[in-house]
């Protein structure tokens, strides 16, 4: 299974700034498929893309394409982004959203653990639920957030959780990458805004996001804590 993840939000005790931390764990079993969609999506809202990207955030100074950035999306275009994408079920997704407010005072100690620790019990959930079970993961992780000398604790920590530990994958390959070279890396980024988006709106887009549940697409709501 491939398995790709990024976030919106930020993790924080300062709940002003923001209450909950989003993660998107996107699954997908055929990649060609979806990067072709993706590459259609590109072509047909091109001209749509580049009016609302904010500060070149989604192209550079000469108007080349660079990637999806959800936090640049207006409401029309996040709406667009769901009815092209969400067709004949080629993904699904899990929310991870994250409780600051319930976080313990030292779990941000350290930020890259807190976040290896928590995408672990996901996976393991679904796992659990019977989503997850490839003997063989491949994950790929937006590199924006985490430090260079980091790079490496995610796929050791997962190995020896769930290879060693508790037996439910044989291999677990990890790799990171900057958003702009990994298509499916930005679909993540969309969806995490998504839901970060409704939270921060309070249910601007709830009619969407059942639409994804109702329809396969939205598998569920880790929430963390436990």
């Amino acid at each position: 299974m491939n398995i790709y993840i990024d976030e919106s939000g930020s993790m924080t005790h300062n709940i002003n700034k923001d209450e909950f931390f989003i993660i998107t764990l996107l699954l997908v079993e055929n990649q060609n498929i979806l990067k072709n969609i993706y590459n259609r999506f590109i072509r047909k809202y091109y001209d749509d893309l580049k009016n609302i990207s904010c500060e070149n955030k989604m192209f550079d100074k000469n108007e080349k394409f660079l990637e999806l950035k959800g936090s640049s999306f207006n409401p029309d275009m996040k709406r667009k982004f769901i009815n092209y994408f969400c067709k004949n079920n080629h993904f699904k997704f899990l929310y991870i959203k994250v409780d600051n407010s319930k976080a313990y005072s030292n779990f941000y100690k350290n930020k890259a653990r807190a976040f290896n620790y928590i995408v672990k019990l996901a996976l393991e959930h679904l796992n659990n639920r019977g989503v997850l079970t490839d003997r063989c993961w491949s994950i790929c992780v937006d590199n924006r957030n985490i430090k260079t000398g980091t790079k490496h604790q995610l796929k050791e920590f997962l190995s020896t959780e769930l290879i060693t530990g508790k037996d439910i994958v044989d291999e677990i390959h990890v790799e990171y990458f900057d958003s702009c070279n990994n298509k499916l890396i930005q679909l993540a980024d969309v969806f995490s805004n998504l839901l970060y988006s409704n939270i921060k709106t309070e249910g601007n887009y709830n009619e969407e996001i059942e639409f994804l549940q109702d329809n396969g697409y939205l598998i569920g709501f880790f929430k963390f804590p436990l």
